[in-house]
């Protein structure tokens, strides 16, 4: 079973904390939205409203969506 540990509290998805994090659980509590993360290969992707989401992503790649999404830093554990 895969589990995950939070390493941070729950930010906005511009803060620094999420910005410099490798592994992000997303939660997005307002309307489907597209999200936008930055990096070497910009990337997008469709957040359905009500739902969260695991990704990898570069360190340093901002990501960026409305005030609904939050991220919180995260590791996989056994």
């Amino acid at each position: 079973m895969l589990s995950i540990k939070p390493l941070s509290l729950e930010l906005a998805v511009g803060e620094v904390t999420i910005t410099n994090a490798r592994l992000v659980r997303l939660v997005n509590t307002g309307a489907t939205q597209e999200v936008t993360v930055a990096g070497e290969t910009p990337s997008s992707f469709t957040m359905i409203a009500n739902t969260s989401i695991i990704i990898e992503k570069d360190y340093g790649a901002a990501i960026g969506a409305s005030a609904s999404v939050k991220g919180t830093v995260i590791a996989f554990t056994n």
